[in-house]
């Protein structure tokens, strides 16, 4: 039981602590915490480190401190855990809630990933709560906060675009609170993760493109932000490449961050883009667009130069789109299993809600190529 103890980070034990005293009823909004002096004896350290996990709990917004007083269940904990902990059902079930973060509630991809969780979750009694961050990394921590502060059992979250590393996502990884990160992964943030296989997928692409006798292949990525999983998809580009022995000319990589511009006429701007990009490598009979908006700006700058898809240029999409299939060119693409992304994704916080110490995971599902209109083998004659 030591042992345990002290694998337990001691900012997790008194937010557990105080959590419990509020559950119990014992302890409300403004109700004032144990002395330093006394929480040190109760936890057996020294109040230096009382000092420094109080320190995390009102940065958390679990408690505030009054100067020369003491420190203070803050308002919103009872207001909102209160509610979460204590809520019946008719049948006499609790609530247990966990949250679902992403970019946003509206977007495809989002909505079959929360269609696979939300299977998982139901059949072990839990319900699902949405919350979009609308790509904004501060609204992201505010809401994670938030989440821990309403006492919520478990958080899936689609991390924002451009998120390379979040502090917050770090806090609750250490201190084992049930998390699991969707889609991709943050750099130098060891957490629990289920995700595609971003490098297979394009790797997969590329290489059919190659064996169509295509060999000036382009990789085309305008985005807002840049992420992990775009990142995976470039090398999947060149690890194709390379494996057959096909030089890599970065004159015919576009990788456009649109960021900080207006979202109003992106796809004309994206068009705009591309549509240079493709007149300044002319040569290039094949693209292999690492998302959906990419392969759409380059069919149209395409049209526009009076290039023939896929006569004159393959053009193979990461993603697909809702009724793909019965547009004017119906785009070869590379599939993910989404549903199964959401389903792996719940399980794997299930699990880890059970046992938050585990081990953690990265759950990796491989991809798969739908072969449509928008690619054809390279003409002789070109």
């Amino acid at each position: 039981m030591k042992s345990e103890a002290k694998r337990i980070p001691l900012y997790t034990r008194i937010r557990d602590y105080i959590l419990e005293q509020i559950q119990q009823d014992k302890w409300r909004a403004n109700d004032q915490l144990p002395t330093e002096a006394v929480l040190a004896g109760q936890f057996a350290v020294s109040r230096f480190t009382i000092k420094k996990a109080l320190a995390e709990l009102v940065e958390e917004g679990l408690v505030y401190r009054v100067q020369g007083k003491g420190t203070f269940i803050a308002p919103a904990v009872t207001e909102q855990s209160g509610a979460a902990f204590s809520q019946e059902f008719a049948d006499g079930s609790l609530l247990r809630p966990v949250v679902f973060i992403t970019p946003s509630i509206h977007s495809t991809l989002a909505s079959h990933i929360m269609a696979g969780a939300e299977l998982q979750f139901a059949e072990r009694g839990y319900q699902v709560f949405y919350r979009s961050t609308q790509n904004d990394e501060e609204k992201e921590r505010e809401i994670l906060r938030e989440c821990v502060r309403m006492g919520v059992k478990g958080i899936l979250i689609f991390p924002v675009d451009g998120e390379s590393y979040s502090e917050e996502l770090l806090r609750l990884s250490l201190n084992k609170f049930p998390i699991v990160v969707i889609d991709r992964y943050l750099r130098g943030v060891e957490t629990n993760c289920v995700c595609s296989d971003h490098v297979g997928g394009a790797y997969d692409a590329v290489t059919h493109l190659i064996e169509q006798g295509h060999t000036n292949i382009a990789f085309v990525a305008v985005n807002y932000k840049t992420t992990t999983s775009l990142e995976d998809r470039l090398a999947g580009y060149e690890r194709a490449l390379a494996k057959h022995h096909i030089p890599i000319d970065h004159q015919r990589c576009l990788f456009e961050l649109l960021a900080g511009r207006e979202q109003e006429g992106q796809r004309v701007e994206t068009k705009a883009i591309v549509r240079t990009f493709l007149e300044r490598n002319s040569g290039t009979t094949a693209v292999f667009a690492a998302t959906v908006a990419s392969g759409i700006a380059v069919l149209g700058a395409a049209e526009e130069l009076g290039i023939r898809v896929p006569e004159q240029l393959s053009v193979f999409f990461f993603d697909d789109y809702e009724f793909s299939g019965v547009s004017r060119i119906p785009p070869s693409c590379v599939v993910q299993q989404e549903t199964e992304i959401g389903a792996e994704a719940a399980k794997l916080l299930l699990s880890v809600m059970d046992n938050p110490l585990q081990d953690r995971k990265k759950v990796v599902l491989p991809t798969r190529l739908v072969i449509r209109q928008s690619t054809a083998a390279l003409s002789g004659g070109e």
